[in-house]
């Protein structure tokens, strides 16, 4: 971790070698130790195994947010994360309702095309959505240590790789293909608002 200059625009930002972080990430109560674990598991999700197209960011930041909350789990308990958890479930709810029930922007897969200001892609969209989406594959998995396990296979299998939810989403039924039939790829991706199920 490099602390930057007080001036840095970010809380985090990571980076394949170095994280670089805010100075007021230095809370002596370590109160902000999430947004660490986020950018450290940024070294798997974004930086090992990335998006292929900004329109896939997803892939990203979902996986992200969901190891960054198996992190806190360890660190900090269940309660913790659930409590972090329906805080990133209340924003994105704000998203949806300020950008609108039906607009792209709430999409998974969110298309940059004329008329989208990239800049607005970047809201808790691929965040949140995103980590519901990585946390019904696991819920449908069952045990928490298989879906970890898959993890790491997920890791190994994209590394040094850019990737498409189709690339992910192949590689997910190849290993579980009992898990088929209750993923409604089309609908997670392209449906806009608030997903289907939520943690």
């Amino acid at each position: 971790l490099l602390v930057m200059p007080p001036s840095f625009p970010f809380g985090g930002m990571e980076n394949p070698r170095m994280t670089f972080v805010t100075p007021c990430l230095l809370a002596g109560d370590r109160s902000l130790g999430d947004v660490i674990a986020h950018e450290i598991a940024h070294s798997w999700f974004g930086n090992l195994v990335t998006n292929a197209t900004w329109s896939e960011f997803w892939l990203n930041e979902g996986f992200t947010m969901f190891a960054q909350r198996r992190i806190t789990d360890e660190v900090h308990g269940k309660a913790f994360t659930a409590l972090e958890a329906t805080t990133g479930r209340k924003i994105l709810e704000d998203d949806v309702k300020d950008f609108g029930e039906d607009s792209s922007l709430t999409r998974l897969r969110c298309p940059i095309e004329a008329g989208v200001d990239p800049e607005d892609t970047y809201n808790e969209t691929p965040y949140e959505k995103g980590f519901a989406m990585v946390s019904f594959l696991r819920h449908i998995v069952g045990a928490e240590e298989i879906f970890d396990q898959w993890l790491g296979r997920y890791c190994d299998r994209f590394a040094f790789s850019s990737i498409v939810a189709e690339d992910m989403f192949a590689f997910f039924f190849e290993s579980f293909p009992a898990c088929r039939s209750e993923v409604d790829v089309e609908s997670w991706l392209n449906r806009p608002g608030m997903p289907a199920w939520l943690p």
